[in-house]
């Protein structure tokens, strides 16, 4: 038995139906992953840029501190410790 036209278009459209079913299923799924991902990433980069602020800010004061440090040394004629 041989297929006809109407066969193989029967065939090929069946196919296709079938291939974006699972393309649909696919992107479904990898926007599920994606989500998930963002959402467990998320307070994660959170937390280090909050954590770059901090030291950015720790450094700051630790600059000013040795500042200081250094006057006192300066003003009562100490050597600095190295």
């Amino acid at each position: 038995m041989t297929l006809t036209k109407s066969d193989k278009k029967w065939v090929i459209g069946v196919l296709q139906d079938a291939l974006e079913s699972q393309e649909v299923k696919f992107e479904r799924k990898i926007d599920e992953v994606k989500n998930d991902f963002y959402n467990k990433i998320d307070p994660i980069l959170k937390e280090v840029v909050a954590n770059q602020e901090e030291r950015t800010i720790l450094s700051h004061h630790v600059s000013d501190h040795e500042d200081r440090i250094m006057n006192i040394e300066k003003k009562f004629k100490i050597q600095p410790a190295i």
